[in-house]
């Protein structure tokens, strides 16, 4: 790592810039950085190059990862004592031997569990040259959830080899420490961990080692070049660590997870045709979790959700229809009962509520469902089922309309040996408990009522 690249540009240290604020964490002085009304759950360990937590780009990054929503810390891995180019008289070497990565990964892991004793459910972290280092090995232990590095120093290929989290690594084309050659390696190893482990690796052409953190400001070029870097960052920290849970596979399916695994009671959301990834579906996640379940909200669609303008409706059907949605359900469902959870809900989300109506026909699948403003649900599918059940209507609802599921009900109502609970909404229209708009409080407080009868159901039936 010694060398002219990782020296260059070094940055004028100031204690007081940035718009955060520093105190101890995990026994370290920190910078800390928060939105104005920040109620994050989430948060970003970013851990700096050479020149420490007070170079002025590092702490303007972190307040970029906030504005975002993260909570962004800065750890002081060198207790004061940063690497000076131009006052120390030691080599980068000698300094080096007092301010290796094995200490700073040893004090990386205090900082992440006194971050989880804050109440924060998700931790990504991100590792500039130095600091990239210390970000792979906690993606080793899986001590992070999500994981950047940008142009990573010390980083070997038996270190991306035992990486099994999502990881970017954006590398530079002009770069003595980890060359281009060596990136591409990295990414031809996690190719091979895919769909297991996601991944993007890029070389951006034309920069140097250290450009993401030790651009000059007032060079419009550098900015770009490290702005961009920036975004594509963000980018995957809002992929991946989006809601206040995790990505991981199940059942072969990417899965957005959410709650404690230490919880005995289960539940899969199955949503609409916008899949797993829309802010909402994963918002019922967060509030099911809170309320003690382990919740998985799984990709049905392979990465490819329905996009209005990119092909109609019915030919999107064709590539992914209910069929298939119960087939790889119901490989879900194995999968978070070999977890050990002894009793596992499930609810659907218009397309998702068919794929749900499949599931309860055996009470070996699941212990309850949910409907929410059903599509494609037919009288023989209702004829079917064998579990406790809740349908929540919509009274303006081409796809489920009242009459439908007044027709539902008086099935339902001759089989007394299913419990069974169905409601049509007054004035509220389909997909209206998983596609309001938030800032819309008439919205928001009638998804909300639909929410809290489907967490009602859970609870009485989910034990």
């Amino acid at each position: 790592m010694a060398g002219s690249q990782c020296c260059s540009n070094p940055p004028t240290l100031d204690p007081n810039s940035g718009l955060g604020f520093v105190e101890e964490l995990g026994g370290l002085k920190t910078y800390i950085s928060t939105s104005s009304s920040d109620h994050s759950k989430i948060a970003v360990l970013l851990i700096s190059d050479i020149f420490g937590y007070e170079a002025p780009n590092i702490r303007l990054i972190a307040d970029k990862v906030a504005a975002a929503g993260f909570y962004a810390v800065v750890p002081d891995f060198f207790y004061g004592d940063p690497y000076n180019i131009n006052g120390d008289n030691r080599p980068l070497l000698e300094w080096l031997k007092d301010h290796g990565t094995d200490k700073g990964v040893e004090d990386a892991k205090p900082v992440v569990e006194a971050l989880k004793s804050k109440g924060f459910s998700a931790i990504g972290g991100v590792g500039f040259c130095w600091g990239g280092k210390v970000v792979t090995e906690l993606a080793k232990s899986k001590s992070i959830e999500v994981a950047v590095l940008l142009h990573p120093s010390l980083v070997t290929l038996d270190d991306i080899k035992e990486v099994n989290i999502p990881i970017e690594i954006l590398g530079a084309e002009i770069d003595n420490f980890t060359p281009p050659a060596l990136i591409e390696q990295f990414k031809e190893i996690l190719a091979t961990k895919l769909p297991q482990v996601e991944s993007h690796v890029e070389i951006i052409p034309k920069v140097e080692h250290g450009w993401t953190v030790r651009y000059n400001l007032d060079d419009e070029a550098a900015s770009k070049s490290a702005n961009e870097a920036h975004s594509k960052m963000l980018d995957w920290f809002s992929n991946y660590l989006n809601g206040e849970g995790t990505i991981e596979l199940l059942g072969g399916l990417k899965t957005y997870i959410s709650g404690s695994s230490n919880s005995k009671h289960a539940l899969l959301l199955i949503s609409d045709i916008f899949g797993y990834e829309a802010p909402n579906i994963r918002l019922v996640a967060d509030k099911m979790a809170a309320a003690g379940f382990y919740v998985a909200v799984p990709d049905f669609f392979y990465g490819e959700p329905f996009v209005y303008d990119n092909r109609p409706l019915q030919d999107w059907l064709k590539d992914h229809g209910t069929d298939k949605g119960l087939e790889d359900a119901k490989a879900v469902v194995e999968a978070i009962k070999a977890k050990g959870f002894s009793a596992v809900g499930a609810a659907g989300f218009c397309w998702g509520a068919k794929v749900v109506t499949g599931l309860s026909k055996s009470k070996s699948s699941i212990a309850a469902a949910v409907l929410l403003h059903p599509s494609f649900v037919s009288l023989d599918n209702i004829k079917e089922v064998n579990v406790p059940i809740s349908i929540l209507g919509a009274e303006i609802d081409d796809y489920g309309p009242p009459a439908l599921l007044k027709q539902f009900e008086e099935i339902l109502a001759a089989k007394p040996e299913v419990d069974s609970y169905v409601e049509i909404f007054p004035n509220v229209v389909h997909g209206w408990a998983v596609r309001y708009n938030a800032d819309d409080q008439v919205a928001a407080n009638l998804a909300n009522e639909a929410h809290k009868k489907m967490l009602e159901w859970f609870s009485l039936y989910v034990k």
